[in-house]
């Protein structure tokens, strides 16, 4: 199934290319303890003024929405105490769907 997760930061919390930002990235490249979870796409989603990182949206396959739920609790950005709300939705990829 897929589901599209979209994440927003306590305000001031992250920057561009901080340690937590550079851990999340390599985080979604190899989460081992969640082998259920593929991520399609990733990337950080910015406030009006561009420059600002407030938050991210990812596409992910997984088995279940509690898989995802333990893989958003297990990243970088949760541990380090950074979202402020995080939303998962089951998600009905119709176009650009990869062969699969």
């Amino acid at each position: 199934m897929y589901f599209v997760v979209s994440a927003t930061h306590k305000p001031g919390r992250v920057q561009s290319g901080s340690e937590v930002q550079l851990a999340f990235a390599d985080y979604l490249s190899s989460h081992p303890e969640h082998p259920d979870v593929v991520v399609h796409n990733a990337g950080p989603t910015h406030d009006e003024d561009v420059n600002t990182v407030d938050g991210f949206l990812l596409v992910v396959d997984a088995s279940s929405i509690d898989s995802v739920r333990a893989f958003i609790a297990d990243c970088p950005y949760s541990k380090a105490g950074t979202l402020a709300q995080t939303h998962i939705r089951m998600w009905d990829w119709r176009t650009g769907k990869p062969d699969g």
